[in-house]
C-alpha cells in the first residue's frame, strides 16, 4: 500500500509572506497598466484580511470589479505567485528540508 502526506504548506512550511505582498504589488501594478486601477496597490488593507479564502480578498479589495474580472485578477495574482516561486523569491522555514 502507498502511503502519501500531505501538507499545508502555505505559511506552515513555505514562507509565503515572502511572495504574497510582491504578487499582490505586480498584480496591481498590472491593474494600473490597464487602466483598471490608479491608486497605491491596498497592502494594508491586504494585511488586515490575509488568511481569507481568496474570492473573499478579492471582493474586499476589488469591490467595483465584477465577478468576472475579479476571477481574472485572482488568476493573475496565482501566476505571479508561482512565478515568484520559481524565481527564488519565497523560501522554506529554516530546517524545513533537514527535518523531511
Amino acid at each position: 500500500m502507498t502511503k502519501a502526506v500531505i501538507f499545508d504548506m502555505d505559511g506552515t512550511l513555505f514562507q509565503t509572506d515572502k511572495i504574497l505582498e510582491l504578487s499582490l504589488d505586480h498584480t496591481f501594478n498590472f491593474l494600473r497598466s490597464q487602466n483598471k486601477w490608479v491608486n497605491e496597490t491596498p497592502i494594508d488593507q491586504y494585511r488586515n484580511i490575509m488568511g481569507v479564502p481568496l474570492p473573499k480578498v478579492w471582493e474586499t479589495l476589488l469591490p467595483d470589479f465584477t465577478i468576472q474580472e475579479r476571477d481574472q485578477v485572482d488568476a493573475y495574482f496565482l501566476e505571479r505567485l508561482i512565478e515568484n516561486i520559481q524565481h527564488g523569491n519565497g523560501a522554506l522555514y529554516p530546517n524545513v528540508e533537514e527535518i523531511f
